[in-house]
């Protein structure tokens, strides 16, 4: 007796409603972008924070006016923000420079819910390719430092993705 498994019906095409392309389909984007890997630094991660909404983030077609909106929402980036604030604020109270073993699992768990949220939305996986936030994360390690760092970069994203027409609608 034959078992059709998930796996043989996601290859046939059952199950998925996303299409072939790949692409949001507001993307006005011609080709597929491999994001460049980032180094973000005290000096640096606000700049690039700007660059990438400004350049590398999705935007739907331009209006009457000629204005692109960016596809990605407030309420989608600040879910990210919420879970990076919460462990930041266990974060900030540890003394020394190495992070605890529980916080490490914490800031694991973290990348595990990027992911999450990633595969649940085709723009909000583009945002966090772009701005190479699993990468980030991973780089983190039991560096203090490098989640503050971190932290202060996902809140730069927020506030310039805010400050360059991104919103609810």
């Amino acid at each position: 007796m034959a078992y059709n498994t998930y796996k043989n019906d996601r290859n046939r095409g059952y199950g998925s409603s996303r299409g072939n392309s790949g692409k949001s389909q507001n993307d006005t984007r011609t080709t597929e972008e491999k994001p460049q890997p980032i180094t973000l630094t005290a000096e640096t991660y606000v700049d690039t924070a700007e660059e990438i909404i400004l350049k590398r983030i999705a935007r739907d077609k331009p209006d009457n006016e000629g204005k692109r909106k960016i596809c990605l929402t407030t309420s989608k980036i600040r879910n990210i923000l919420s879970m990076v604030t919460s462990i930041y604020d266990d974060v900030i109270h540890t003394t020394g420079d190495k992070l605890n073993r529980e916080a490490v699992e914490m800031i694991q768990y973290l990348r595990l819910r990027i992911a999450y949220e990633a595969g649940r939305d085709k723009i909000v996986r583009d945002f966090v390719e772009q701005s190479d936030l699993i990468g980030q994360v991973k780089k983190i390690g039991n560096d203090k430092g490098a989640y503050l760092l971190f932290c202060k970069y996902v809140e730069a994203l927020v506030a310039y993705h805010r400050f360059h027409g991104g919103d609810d609608k």
